[in-house]
C-alpha cells in the first residue's frame, strides 16, 4: 500500500517515526502556508486581559505559539486561574515549554474530543477566548456559547495551501494506492484544484473522522476508508487494518 500524506514538514518526522512499522510506504507532502498575522490594538487589549477568561482554548501548534508569545510579551507571569486547553501532545508541548499546564483529549485529538473534556462541560457566563487562524470550523465557539459560554476568539495566523504543493500531489497520485485526508479545508482546496482528476482518480480516500468521511459521499468520492482519529497512531492502526483486510490466504 502506497499513501500520500499531506502534512507539515515539522511533523513529518514524527508521524514516520510511529507508523514505519506498518506495512505499506509513505510519501509526505507539505501543502500548508500558514502565515503570521501583525497584532491589532484590539489583540493587544485581548492579550492584556487573559486574566478574565476561565479557559484559553488552543487549536494548533501555531496558535498556541502566538499565545505564548504574547503571555512572554505582556505578563510576567501566565495568569493563575486560566485552563490551558488544547487539541492534542504537539500543541500541549508548545504550552508546557511555558510553563502553562495544558489539557487535551487523550485520544482522537478532533474537536468533537477536545469538547467532550470535563473542562468543557462549562458554567453559565463562563468567559472563554479560542485563538486560531483565520476560517475553520466554528465548533468550538458555536457549542460552548450553547453551553453558556461567553466565548471571544483571536485570529493569530493565516492559513492556506502552497498551489505547487497541491499540483505535485497531482503527479504523485498515479504513484499510489489512497491519499490521507484529515482537514476538510485542505480536501475542499484539493478537489477545487483538480476537480476532473481527482474524481476519476482510481484510489482510496483515507478519511481521519466520521465528518470527513460526510463530505466525501457529498462531494461524491468512491472509494472511502473510514479512520478513528487525525494522529499518527490513529494512521497506523489504519494501515494495519487496511492489511489486514488486503491480505490473501495462503492455500494450502
Amino acid at each position: 500500500m502506497r499513501l500520500l500524506v499531506p502534512k507539515a514538514t515539522a511533523d513529518q518526522a514524527r508521524w514516520q517515526s510511529i507508523v514505519e512499522q506498518a506495512p505499506g510506504s509513505l510519501q509526505f507532502v507539505d501543502p500548508w502556508r500558514l502565515t503570521p498575522l501583525p497584532e491589532t490594538p484590539s489583540q493587544k487589549h485581548t492579550w492584556l486581559n487573559l486574566d478574565r477568561y476561565q479557559a484559553v482554548l488552543c487549536v494548533s501548534a501555531q496558535a498556541a505559539q502566538a499565545l505564548v508569545q504574547a503571555i512572554d510579551t505582556y505578563w510576567p507571569q501566565a495568569p493563575a486561574e486560566v485552563s490551558w486547553l488544547c487539541n492534542g501532545p504537539q500543541t500541549a508541548s508548545v504550552l508546557r515549554s511555558a510553563g502553562l499546564t495544558a489539557t487535551h483529549p487523550e485520544r482522537g485529538y478532533t474537536a468533537e474530543d477536545v469538547l467532550r473534556l470535563d473542562v468543557c462541560q462549562v458554567k453559565n457566563d463562563d468567559n472563554w477566548l479560542i485563538v486560531k487562524g483565520v476560517g475553520g470550523r466554528l465548533i468550538y465557539a458555536d457549542t460552548l456559547t450553547q453551553r453558556g459560554a461567553r466565548v471571544d476568539s483571536i485570529d493569530v495566523y493565516q492559513r492556506g495551501l502552497i498551489p505547487e504543493a497541491l499540483t505535485k500531489l497531482v503527479q504523485l497520485a498515479p504513484q499510489h494506492d489512497a491519499i490521507w485526508v484529515s482537514s476538510e479545508y485542505f480536501g475542499q482546496q484539493l478537489l477545487a484544484s483538480a476537480p476532473t482528476f481527482w474524481h476519476a482518480w482510481p484510489g482510496q480516500w483515507w478519511l481521519s473522522s466520521p465528518r470527513l468521511v460526510q463530505w466525501a459521499q457529498r462531494e461524491g468520492l468512491q472509494t472511502i476508508v473510514p479512520g478513528q482519529g487525525a494522529t499518527p497512531e490513529a494512521l497506523y492502526q489504519l494501515m494495519m487494518s487496511v492489511a489486514q483486510r488486503n491480505a490473501v490466504p495462503k492455500h494450502r
